[in-house]
């Protein structure tokens, strides 16, 4: 963290002569702010939400430089036993060590929790861009999850690719890449040339309780661990082939961190080291993809990969958005196989309302010596989402 914070000040110190001969009246300004409830009637959280507010401010120097400032707190209601996508899915056979992924965050272990709301500041980042590309510095998601394509959803907070809601407890399918979450970080991204553009991001720790990714759970009867010097790097890929009118966006990224775990750790810890690969088409009304992630979660020694994949389809006629996605996980560190689907309609409502109605169900199964949890479930759900 000292490192970035001299970062910081460096950087400043670049820029501030530059501002210097600029008048500081001419900044443009926008707040944003977005609310999104789930209601999931029979399942064990009926009732789910997620806030967010926020603002970015910035100005653009003579020479085309911008330079800016994005912050935004989001606080959401979630699933208690898998806050952060984290959590307890399995309970350990006998004489089996407890055991917990660094990178996906599921566990066999015999403990319970249950969080209840909570509330981050995720992102608070300084940037400059200009011709040679972007420079962030601060709060904000690595490139290997800024980058990730997938596939299309229907829902903003119950997607495959990238979940943030859980109502049952039982969705581990995800493909997002997210390594480190909200931690502070310094990423450079290049142009975009011919549809290409790549970036690299580098953390000094994930230190940060993420809505979305919680490094820093520890859950109870797991041996705490810690991620540093975590650095990614993606490339991706976004263009409109005009003979066809088919839009294909695409990316892949690689990310590694050490692991620190304790002295009473049962099992011993290295590097985490993540891959994945993702692309969807759009050609009129329909959108088509697909993603790929694989994690060996940090472990040494032992089997511990986490894999995941999903593949989906929407599609645009009479007024409605109609979808369906599927996706599997497998997590050895967590003993577990999980199957999940979607299907729906959606209707943007006007410019800042959007209704999705559709059908969910999310499984576990044994996949290895763990037995897993009464997580997951079937049923209705209706998300509502509100933005500004």
């Amino acid at each position: 963290m000292q490192r970035l914070t001299l970062l910081a000040f460096l950087s400043a110190g670049v820029c501030l002569p530059a501002l210097s001969q600029e008048a500081w009246d001419v900044w443009e300004t926008k707040w944003t702010g977005d609310a999104t409830a789930v209601l999931a009637p029979g399942a064990e959280e009926m009732a789910l939400y997620r806030l967010g507010l926020g603002f970015d401010t910035n100005r653009v120097l003579d020479n085309g430089l911008e330079l800016g400032l994005v912050m935004k707190l989001d606080a959401e209601l979630d699933n208690g036993a898998r806050s952060g996508f984290s959590g307890i899915v399995a309970d350990p056979a006998s004489g089996s060590p407890v055991l917990s992924g660094a990178f996906s965050g599921l566990a066999q272990a015999d403990g319970l929790e249950d969080d209840g709301a909570r509330g981050v500041l995720q992102t608070a980042y300084v940037y400059a861009e200009g011709g040679y590309g972007e420079v962030r510095i601060g709060r904000d998601e690595g490139v290997a999850k800024r980058f990730s394509e997938g596939a299309p959803s229907l829902f903003s907070t119950l997607s495959l690719h990238a979940p943030r809601l859980d109502p049952d407890g039982g969705a581990i399918v995800r493909t997002d890449h997210d390594l480190t979450g909200p931690a502070a970080k310094v990423s450079f991204t290049t142009p975009r040339i011919i549809g290409l553009k790549g970036g690299i991001s580098f953390a000094p720790e994930a230190d940060v309780r993420g809505l979305d990714r919680d490094p820093v759970r520890i859950l109870p009867g797991t041996p705490a661990f810690s991620l540093s010097n975590a650095a990614e790097a993606s490339v991706s890929f976004n263009h409109r082939f005009r003979e066809s009118g088919v839009r294909v966006r695409a990316a892949t990224a690689y990310s590694r961190a050490d692991v620190d775990a304790a002295p009473t750790s049962p099992v011993a810890f290295g590097t985490v080291q993540t891959w994945s690969a993702g692309a969807n088409a759009e050609w009129k009304d329909t959108v088509f993809g697909a993603s790929w992630l694989n994690s060996d979660n940090g472990l040494d020694g032992r089997p511990g990969d986490y894999s995941a994949w999903t593949a989906g389809v929407t599609h645009t006629a009479f007024g409605l958005d109609w979808g369906a996605e599927y996706g599997e996980a497998t997590d050895d560190s967590a003993g577990v196989k999980g199957e999940s689907w979607r299907t729906g309609i959606a209707r943007k409502v006007n410019e800042n309302a959007r209704l999705a109605l559709g059908y969910r169900y999310d499984s576990l199964n044994s996949g290895t010596i763990a037995t897993p949890r009464a997580l997951g479930g079937r049923g209705i759900v209706l998300e509502i989402t509100l933005s500004r």
